[in-house]
């Protein structure tokens, strides 16, 4: 299978949000300062990287919400992008960190809880740093359920924005 570059593979999205948007390509060129002719180079010529501020902008100007996490991970490369092709929405991204969190912490359960069982003062130095390191994976699941939570908020505010559900 041919390897795909990364500014084709961001032309190629650009080119299915603008066609998911239903909006002729020229009017996007005039909203973006851009002529008809340079919005269309800059999306088909192979030799031409794809300016950030176009990318940003039409982000913006489309308002496509899978776009839009695509431009990010782009930019940023925050990890949102799942195949090179598309991106998760936030709360599931988040969802997989708290999965992750959750399987690590639970690898060490059977072997805390038989430490528990003991009083404290019969631990060894061994069950000490079981115990702290118990503690570090279970505070790193709790924090990433309430960024989870918090991601979860915020897709619902954006609902609310828009009045999705009416």
């Amino acid at each position: 299978m041919k390897k795909v570059n990364t500014q084709e593979r961001i032309k190629f999205l650009m080119r299915e949000a603008i066609q998911r948007s239903s909006r002729p390509q020229k009017d996007l060129a005039y909203s973006l300062k851009f002529t008809p002719q340079n919005l269309s180079n800059v999306l088909n010529d192979k030799s031409r990287d794809v300016p950030i501020a176009l990318l940003i902008g039409l982000a913006k100007e489309l308002d496509d919400y899978q776009f839009k996490l695509i431009t990010a991970d782009y930019l940023l490369d925050i990890g949102l992008v799942l195949d090179g092709w598309t991106a998760m929405p936030i709360p599931l991204a988040v969802k997989a960190d708290v999965d992750d969190e959750q399987a690590e912490r639970e690898d060490l359960d059977k072997v805390i809880r038989q430490v528990f069982k003991r009083d404290p003062h019969s631990w060894s130095q061994e069950d000490v740093e079981l115990v702290q390191r118990y503690r570090k994976e279970l505070n790193e699941e709790v924090s990433a359920e309430q960024m989870y939570l918090d991601s979860i908020d915020d897709a619902l505010k954006r609902v609310e924005e828009v009045g999705a559900w009416t």
